[in-house]
């Protein structure tokens, strides 16, 4: 729209708003609210769903009609993007059909099933590009709002509640533009197909006017949660020689490397790299990522441990007449290799603790092999996040990408802290694996919030 044309746009724009307005609050004393639509707000206030775009919004999200939507037993939250020029439209719904049978079944508020289940579908829907301004709001669960009107209204995007006439238009204009009628009556309500289409309307004519004034004066640009410095390194060993391939580490450490440059964190990326290779790639992103505030270790492939020692296997490790010698002489020790991570904040992600025959043939041969990675212990600001618990084998997934990477791509864009989104991934896990497979981690983290998908921005 050029600026010319946003200027045309608003005289007439406001003065159809205001009927429609005016016809829609004429609509709504004479048609009463349905018990299922609704709603308290955070002051107490009443209100009805349908005098918000937010009902709009809910029924074209998913199919069938907002009553059909809406369960009988008043079960379900509603969590949206903010109503603003420069956010994305994002929504997520989810409600229970039935009452719960047993007291705290479902939770309660914000912390039940269903509210959490909405959250979460509206944080995958929103693109991680969107400025912080414009993150996912829990609005209404089981027909409460904690939000005052005020607050409800930038999220459902809640109409005057009193509109008498439009403005007169502006000096310059006045001779160009014809006059604008006074709305001085209100015909009878409208029937349903009628409303849809006014709102419907409003919505567009509402959009078009926020989006030529955001022309005119853009939003300031948004403040970052915590800028740092950061770089990661990420490994991907699939390709091996005498272990068996497996089919995932390869794309498992492609995408998460897209993810983190998406984050604006520099990225070395290695795949299918031996031991030599292995060791290289540690003492060149030692070089690089020296007086950083935050580094970033991501590997996916064979990991075992020796001894209580854990290890990555390079590509090159032998399988047959393997023992435990030969494992610390030719993998890399992942204490080791956390003396190449320099900064004062270190995160490991390890995708490493997938069936290795190597381990079977160590644990067979009564070696002081066990399965599984063991349990680490990490010096304070250093967290290691296990695809499994130790002792346990993780799977490679039937996918794209094994169940814990693919938790963790899903999960990272979510502008939390670290610790929620491993919360949210060990979750995710958990319900992809039918409870086979439990992520877990060791150390901890010191300071402010980290929030990688905010980290550098």
């Amino acid at each position: 729209m050029t600026r010319a044309g946003s200027s045309s746009l608003r005289p007439a724009a406001r003065w159809l708003l205001a009927a429609a307005l005016v016809v829609l609050s004429a609509t709504a004393a004479a048609q009463p609210c349905s018990s299922r639509l609704r709603i308290t707000l955070g002051d107490g206030s009443a209100s009805c769903l349908t005098d918000h775009a937010l009902a709009q919004r809910t029924a074209t999200a998913r199919p069938g009609t907002l009553a059909s939507l809406l369960p009988v037993s008043g079960l379900y939250a509603v969590a949206v993007s903010p109503a603003l020029p420069q956010c994305p439209a994002a929504l997520g719904f989810s409600a229970i059909s039935t009452m719960p049978t047993a007291t705290g079944a479902v939770g309660n508020g914000a912390d039940s099933p269903h509210a959490r289940s909405a959250l979460a579908e509206c944080r995958q829907k929103l693109p991680w590009s969107a400025p912080p301004e414009c993150s996912c709001r829990l609005v209404l669960v089981d027909g409460l709002s904690t939000l005052p009107p005020e607050s409800f209204a930038r999220y459902a995007g809640t109409a005057p509640a009193v509109v008498a006439a439009a403005p007169p238009p502006a000096p310059e204009q006045a001779a160009a533009a014809p006059a604008e009628p006074a709305v001085t009556e209100v015909r009878p309500p409208p029937g349903n197909g009628e409303v849809a289409a006014l709102r419907r309307r409003i919505e567009q004519l509402q959009a078009e006017v926020g989006q030529a004034q955001a022309a005119r004066s853009p939003p300031a640009a948004a403040t970052p949660v915590n800028r740092l410095t950061a770089r990661a390194l990420v490994i991907g060993n699939g390709a091996y020689k005498h272990l068996g391939t497996l089919a995932n580490p390869r794309r498992d450490a492609m995408d998460m490397a897209a993810k983190l440059r998406g984050f604006g964190i520099e990225v070395d990326l290695v795949l299918d790299a031996d031991r030599h290779a292995l060791v290289k790639a540690l003492a060149d992103h030692n070089r690089k990522a020296t007086a950083l505030d935050v580094n970033i270790l991501y590997y996916a492939g064979h990991g075992l441990q020796v001894g209580g020692i854990n290890y990555i296997a390079p590509v090159d490790m032998l399988a047959d007449g393997i023992s435990s010698g030969h494992v610390k002489l030719n993998g890399v020790a992942l204490n080791d290799a956390l003396d190449y991570l320099p900064a004062r904040t270190r995160l490991v992600f390890l995708d490493a603790c997938r069936d290795n025959p190597a381990v079977r043939k160590l644990v067979a041969n009564r070696s002081v092999a066990a399965p599984g990675l063991a349990p680490v212990s990490a010096t304070s600001g250093t967290l290691i996040a296990y695809a499994t618990r130790d002792g346990s084998v993780a799977e490679d997934g039937k996918g794209r990408n094994s169940p814990y990477t693919a938790a963790l791509l899903r999960h990272l864009d979510a502008p939390d802290d670290i610790a929620v989104v491993l919360r949210r991934v060990r979750q995710s896990v958990m319900e992809a694996t039918g409870n086979r497979q439990e992520p877990w981690e060791y150390g901890s983290l010191v300071g402010d919030q980290l929030v990688l998908s905010r980290l550098v921005r």
